[in-house]
């Protein structure tokens, strides 16, 4: 027997208390032979598969051997026994570990007198009513009581390189699409659903997120990530093969359906086989893989002047790859949550609700966005009935999830420390929002205001993807090397990215050069906000619901995204007719052109094609350099004042992000050695 660790100080081991949330994982009581005394709070290093929980007595009382003796007797019959016990006899048993297998011992008292010692070890059995997902039920693993991790088992390495894959397709299939949105919305003649082309994907990964991360931590990771990355390969085949605009939309749909499975649950795999104080730093090994893929905007303008359609079979690809590494070297252990659970039980935990109502919601309030000032105005029954029965619908999910769903989609346990968590989730929705003008709007600004062609376009854009990478590991290594000031490491960011995007409304439109700084700067402050954000996050939350949060984080995210594009694109478009009336028109006319459809299809396709490649079609510009002249400065001015409006937005959402990442407090005590799951 192995010598019994020193108790710990002012622990009173006669004082026992019984923990009811864990007596559904109570099973049968056994006699077995006597093992290491421990304290209250110790724990054996050595793990069990079968959770072992043994109670050992010295001289135990005898009112406390009145009830032990018919326990032995009658306990291996009636695995229910142990519940009819009173308060006060055993000590506190916890459920075991999310997918640890730790022994626990715990002494009921130690005499300076040997004699002889005798307890009872209680087994856990898959009990059908599992409160590991209780709303209520905390676990273990929130102690902090992690253990080791083997950083050189291949298992572990290919699986933080696969996560690595998969967080890399999520994020490059926007990158190499919405840089080309316009010129796919030309080539497919379909101008007119320009702003579904955009915004379908974001759609897809606001309305599925918060049903994959509770589905994630009930049953596992491993199905939905390979569902996922299948559901992506399809996507980008579709996008690469369709004919039409409706097409490209499905394909989009199926590749945000997939990219938002590969994002969180990338995210939340890593973060929980890796200690806590480690997460940032896993951070930045994940996000390496995106390196090759940062200059991704050029990378696609080279593929468009062949066909945009190479950029589905580029995905297509990667995310294939992705898919075989993780199907081999992914194992994880099973999911204790769902242990005992029916499949008809494992649904009904499921909040299909409260997703509805949240995905229906957004929908609406997106078709009047689109709407307003466009198609309808926006005091029309059209635009205000959406809008109100939008906002309706996600405050109904806001009340159901607190007051109606059994198993909401979101636990109130994840919020272990509210101030900090609820100024990230507001920061992650600021930059969200500003995130739009500088990846959609920059690349159109390129080609309107600038009179890019492909190849200076996708040099233009290269900021886009190195600088939101180049932020996201910058910050993720301040935030490893300095934990206990994470608070301002995060207000720094959000200071550049505001003071950046709102710069950009006074560069000069006729030299790029004065730009090309202040967009550098506005994406390096999205990059080292949005991604390690979703990283800290993890750290505040219980580690059985580490999907779930990251779910709420991707879900938050996509659904401001959303919305936050409707918003610019709407006021952009209506900043782009009010001067096309007022300045190209004018000079249209005096240009000696009289037809409106050719007047429209100029200013329209100004955001696709440079005006050099749109006037060779017009004779009576060509005809005329002076006209030429004066219809291009008045295009031009006519953008210039739209991109103005969108940069002036940002500094609505920009300033309020810096005060609530400011007012985030101490986040550093939360990081710790504690590793959720040991692969």
């Amino acid at each position: 027997m192995q010598k019994a660790p020193k108790k710990p100080p002012n622990v009173n081991t006669r004082s026992f208390t019984w923990d009811r949330a864990s007596m559904p994982v109570l099973g049968m009581a056994r006699m077995a032979p006597a093992t290491q005394e421990c304290g209250p709070d110790d724990r054996m290093s050595d793990g069990v598969s079968d959770g072992l929980v043994s109670i050992t007595g010295n001289n135990i009382p005898s009112v406390f051997e009145s009830y032990v003796s018919p326990i032995r007797a009658l306990s291996i019959y009636t695995p229910w026994l142990p519940y009819l016990l009173p308060t006060g006899i055993f000590l506190d048993l916890s459920p075991p570990a999310i997918m640890s297998t730790e022994k626990y011992t715990h002494s009921l008292d130690k005499q300076d007198t040997p004699t002889e010692t005798e307890h009872v070890e209680v087994l856990p059995i898959k009990s059908p009513n599992s409160e590991k997902y209780d709303n209520h039920g905390a676990t273990d693993l929130e102690t902090g009581d992690g253990g080791a991790y083997s950083t050189h088992s291949l298992h572990f390495i290919m699986t933080v390189v696969g996560c690595s894959f998969a967080l890399c397709g999520s994020q490059i299939f926007p990158l190499l699409y919405l840089t080309l949105t316009t010129t796919v919305a030309k080539e497919l003649n379909a101008q007119s659903l320009t702003i579904w082309l955009f915004t379908a994907s974001y759609v897809a990964m606001g309305a599925l997120a918060p049903f994959i991360g509770p589905l994630a931590d009930l049953v596992g990771r491993k199905a939905l990530f390979i569902i996922g990355l299948l559901v992506s390969v399809v996507g980008s085949i579709v996008c690469a093969v369709t004919p039409s605009a409706p097409g490209f939309i499905a394909g989009h749909i199926l590749l945000g359906a997939g990219a938002v499975t590969q994002e969180l649950l990338a995210i939340a795999v890593v973060a929980e086989i890796v200690p806590t104080s480690r997460r940032p730093l896993y951070a930045v090994i994940t996000l390496c893989s995106i390196i090759p893929w940062s200059p991704g905007s050029l990378y696609a303008n080279w593929m468009a002047q062949v066909s945009w359609r190479w950029i589905g079979c580029a995905l297509a690809l990667w995310n294939a790859l992705t898919l075989a590494i993780l199907m081999v070297f992914y194992r994880p252990p099973p999911r204790v949550n769902s242990l005992g659970l029916s499949r008809r039980e494992l649904i009904a935990r499921i909040d299909f609700v409260g997703g509805a109502l949240l995905t229906i919601g957004l929908v609406f309030v997106l078709l009047a966005l689109s709407w307003g000032g466009q198609q309808y105005a926006w005091t029309s029954a059209h635009v205000l009935s959406f809008l109100l029965l939008g906002f309706a619908l996600m405050f109904a999910f806001v009340a159901w999830e607190f007051f109606g769903a059994k198993y909401p989609l979101f636990p109130r346990r994840m919020v272990k420390a509210p101030r900090p968590f609820f100024c990230m989730l507001f920061v992650i929705f600021a930059a969200g929002i500003n995130y739009v003008p500088l990846v959609v709007f920059w690349p159109i600004e390129g080609i309107a205001v600038f009179g890019a062609d492909h190849h200076k376009n996708g040099l233009y854009t290269l900021p886009i993807g190195i600088c939101i990478l180049g932020g996201a590991i910058l910050s993720a290594f301040l935030l490893h090397v300095f934990k206990r000031h994470i608070t301002m490491v995060m207000t720094t960011f959000c200071i550049m990215q505001t003071v950046a995007s709102a710069s950009l409304a006074a560069i000069d439109p006729y030299n790029v050069a004065t730009a090309l700084p202040a967009i550098c700067f506005a994406l390096l402050g999205v990059g080292g906000v949005l991604v390690p954000n979703q990283v800290i996050i993890t750290v505040l939350t219980p580690p059985d619901l580490l999907a779930s949060v990251t779910a709420l984080t991707v879900a938050l995210r996509a659904q401001t995204q959303v919305i936050g594009l409707a918003i610019f694109y709407n006021r952009f478009v209506a900043k782009v007719t009010e001067g096309g009336y007022a300045l190209v028109a004018p000079a249209m006319i005096k240009a000696g052109v009289y037809d409106p459809d050719v007047i429209f299809n100029l200013v329209e396709g100004m955001s696709a094609v440079p005006y050099s490649a749109l006037a060779k079609g017009i004779p009576e510009l060509m005809a005329d350099p002076e006209a030429y002249k004066a219809v291009g400065e008045a295009a031009l001015q006519s953008f210039a004042a739209a991109f103005k409006l969108i940069y002036y937005i940002t500094i609505a959402f920009g300033v309020p992000a810096c005060v609530a990442a400011a007012l985030m407090g101490d986040v550093g005590k939360y990081m710790d050695e504690n590793v959720a799951v040991k692969l």
